[in-house]
This record gives structure tokens, C-alpha cells and sequence, in this order.
């Protein structure tokens, strides 16, 4: 590859990370893996085929059911001449599992054909095209798709050479697909551990919205490929489907200013089921005794409201002036600033993750991985400052919290000591 071709994929190698051009760490959002209201696809294989069952790859691949129709109407244009368009999407970290996944929830279609023999000046060109719609969605590039008449699923020269330049990151893909109409087929392409993407077809899965999710019999699905099988079973969804009822993708966990100027500069949104895991309900049993006494309680308060009545001749007791209402109570500074304390360090030990992901795939060196490790290590000094300053407002849920994140960095520690790079002085 010329040092021409390097600088000019700078701009679909960076959309990568997102809108910020891959200055920065691509942002993973936080939200719990969406297994439940989603179809596992896997490609059909030979029985005797010895290498087994597909797998996913270092992050689980979600489309929109939405996605998947918009590709499925823009390989039905007429015409034979291939046809393209980029993947947008968000990329996120289930905080129950750990496990990090990519999903697809944006489709830009380009109406221009593109060349299979020369097919980078199309691609560059139909992305500068594209930078106000990436803008507006505001995730990142997560691959590509183009359709193929003649080839089948047979990845091209220029098809390889597009996806080990611009589409090699772990959450990336490319989709191909075959608009038969008689047998339509599609594959979809992930990169291997080495960093190249493989020849083999993947896994990916479908995802719905709850609303779309019916009580009972098979799920809807836009997924015609006749060379891909489902984990549960599915219906074909009718030529009428509109826009999905509800929200398909998981929500995004944002990081926000904090109004408290002696706390630190952010403040983390919690997802609900995060909140609840951070100060959880009272157990079913102790939620009941609360009840009881406080049903007990508005009995006993009936009660002695009507004696008094009776005692005074009838005549009610004067009303007294409702209750000024009290603003609801802030959250003690030295609580928040552990809490901030605590949301830098998850960002942090989540940029390291993805530093050791790298280098334990020889992208990196030992400096980029150290750079990542000091960044935890400050964190992580200043949380522990942050927990010591409780005092008085210390609880169990608290406490909890930060047992966790000491375990969470005693395996950040534990890989970077295996790694045999030198400790940043």
C-alpha cells in the first residue's frame, strides 16, 4: 500500500470512533445485552463441516430490524449494477456481563452504483457525502454493505481489500447480499483476531422492539436470507410493516456536567436497571413489613381523627394550612463526589480494556497500554480519596460499590502485570 492510499482512509478509518474523527477513545454506552427480544442468526454449514458452529467475534453484532429492512429495499432497486451504503450504530458494555456489543440502528443508502473492480474512490467519495447524516446520529461507523448479482457470496479483490482498510476494527463488518428473488442469500463479515477480516460467514442477531415482540407464537423477522438458520422461529414480517412500535435499541448511558462545583466535571445518567443495582430495593419481605405498619398506621390516624369529631359535637377540627412543599433532597457533596470519582474510573478502566484488546492483538505497544493503565491507576487513587471522605454518609450500597470497583481494578492490575510491560513511573 502506497503512503497515497494510507492518508486517504483517514476519514472512514476514524469514523470508527465516532463523529470526533477517532481523536478519542470510541465511547461505549452502558446498557444490559438485549438477548431477550432479539433472533440469533446463524449460517447454515455443511453437518460434516469440522470447524464447527460460527461464532461472533470479540463484540456480539445486533441490526435493527428497521436496519435490515432499509438494506433489504435498497438491494430490491431494479437494476443489476452493485449497489452499497454504510452501517451507523452505537457501541455498547453490558454491565451485568462485561460483554461488549455493536449494534446497527442507522442505514445510508447511496444511490450511486460502485465499481467491484475499483471500488475505493466510490467508497470515499459516497462517504464525504455522508458526514451530515453522521453527524446527526452522532454514533459510529460500524461497516459497510453492497450487494452482488454475478458473484454470489464470494467476496471480491476489491471487496477484501475495502474491508482490511477501512472496516478492521473489532465491532466492524461487512455485509454482503445476493437479491434472488428466488433464493436471496446475504453474509455477513467480521474481522478475525489478527485484524483481517474473515473469508468465513458470522453470526449477528436481529433485534426488535418490545412492542414488536408478540405474547405468543413466532417472532416478525426482515431476514430473508434462505443460507442463514434462526435460534427461535420466526415469520417473515408483511410488505405493510411500518416503523417498529417502540424503541429497538438499548437506551444510551451519557455522561453529563454536574452542577456541583466542588465535585468532579461529570455526573453519570444511570440506565434504570444500573440505578437499581447501585442503591437496590428493599427485599420483598422487609418492602411488606413497611407496608403493613404504614396501612396500621393510616388506620390508627382514621380513627382517632373520628373521635375527636365525635368529642367536639360534631364540629371538625380547623384545617390546617397545607405543608409547604420541600424541594426533594440534594445528594450530600462528599456522596457526589464519590459517585464521579467512581463513573472516571469505569471510563477509564473501559478505555483500558480497550488498550488490552488491542495489544493483546498486536496492535499496540507496551507504551499505549501503560498510558492506559496510568489513567486508571490517577482514577482510581482519587476514588479511593473520594470513598475515605464519606464520613458519616457511608451506606452499604456505597460500600458496595466501591468493593466492586477495587475487584474491577485488581483484574485491570492482574493484565497489565501478565503483560510484561514496565510500570509507568
Amino acid at each position: 500500500m502506497t503512503d497515497g492510499m494510507k492518508s486517504g482512509d483517514t476519514p472512514l478509518r476514524h469514523a470508527a470512533g465516532g463523529p470526533g474523527g477517532g481523536d478519542e477513545p470510541v465511547r461505549h454506552h452502558r446498557a444490559s445485552l438485549p438477548v431477550d427480544r432479539s433472533v440469533l442468526w446463524s449460517p447454515i454449514r455443511d453437518p460434516g463441516d469440522p470447524t464447527g458452529p460460527a461464532e461472533s467475534g470479540p463484540y456480539e453484532l445486533f441490526f435493527a430490524r428497521s436496519a435490515l429492512r432499509q438494506i433489504n429495499r435498497h438491494a430490491d432497486v431494479e437494476g443489476r449494477q452493485p449497489r452499497f451504503g454504510f452501517l451507523l450504530g452505537n457501541l455498547y458494555r453490558c454491565p451485568e456481563s462485561g460483554v461488549h456489543y455493536a449494534v446497527v440502528d442507522r442505514v445510508i443508502a447511496k444511490d450511486e452504483p460502485i465499481s467491484e473492480d475499483a471500488p475505493d474512490p466510490f467508497l470515499l467519495r459516497a462517504w464525504a457525502d455522508s458526514q451530515e447524516e453522521f453527524r446527526e446520529h452522532g454514533g459510529a461507523l460500524i461497516g459497510w454493505y453492497h450487494t452482488h448479482y454475478l458473484l454470489g457470496l464470494m467476496l471480491s479483490e476489491g471487496d477484501r481489500e475495502m474491508n482490511d482498510r477501512y472496516f478492521g476494527q473489532p465491532w466492524q463488518c461487512s455485509v454482503l447480499v445476493v437479491p434472488d428473488p428466488a433464493r436471496p442469500m446475504g453474509a455477513v463479515f467480521r474481522p478475525s483476531a489478527e485484524g483481517e477480516v474473515e473469508t468465513e460467514l458470522a453470526c449477528f442477531r436481529e433485534l426488535l422492539a418490545v412492542e414488536d415482540i408478540p405474547a405468543s407464537g413466532p417472532f416478525p423477522t426482515a431476514v430473508r436470507w434462505k443460507n442463514y438458520t434462526a435460534d427461535r422461529e420466526v415469520q417473515p414480517e408483511s410488505a405493510e410493516t411500518g416503523e417498529p412500535a417502540g424503541p429497538e435499541t438499548p437506551p444510551l448511558v451519557t455522561v453529563q456536567p454536574t452542577v456541583d462545583a466542588g465535585a468532579s466535571s461529570v455526573t453519570l445518567v444511570l440506565a434504570d436497571n444500573q440505578a437499581d443495582r447501585m442503591y437496590p430495593r428493599l427485599p420483598v419481605r422487609r418492602r411488606t413489613i413497611v407496608w403493613l405498619f404504614a396501612v396500621v398506621a393510616v388506620m390508627v390516624g382514621g380513627y382517632l381523627g373520628g373521635l375527636q369529631i365525635f368529642r367536639s359535637g360534631g364540629e371538625p377540627p380547623p384545617v390546617a394550612p397545607a405543608p409547604v412543599e420541600q424541594p426533594p433532597p440534594q445528594v450530600p457533596a462528599e456522596v457526589q463526589r464519590f459517585l464521579d470519582a467512581s463513573t472516571e474510573l469505569e471510563e477509564a478502566m473501559l478505555r483500558y480494556g480497550e488498550r488490552q484488546q488491542d495489544f493483546d492483538l498486536g496492535r499496540i505497544g507496551c507504551e499505549m497500554l501503560a498510558g492506559g493503565y496510568a489513567t486508571a491507576d490517577d482514577f482510581f487513587i482519587t476514588m479511593a480519596g473520594a470513598y475515605a471522605g464519606l464520613g458519616s454518609a457511608m451506606d452499604e450500597a456505597l460500600d458496595a460499590e466501591y468493593e466492586r470497583l477495587v475487584e474491577d481494578m485488581n483484574r485491570l492490575n492482574q493484565h497489565f502485570d501478565a503483560s510484561g510491560c514496565p510500570r509507568p513511573e
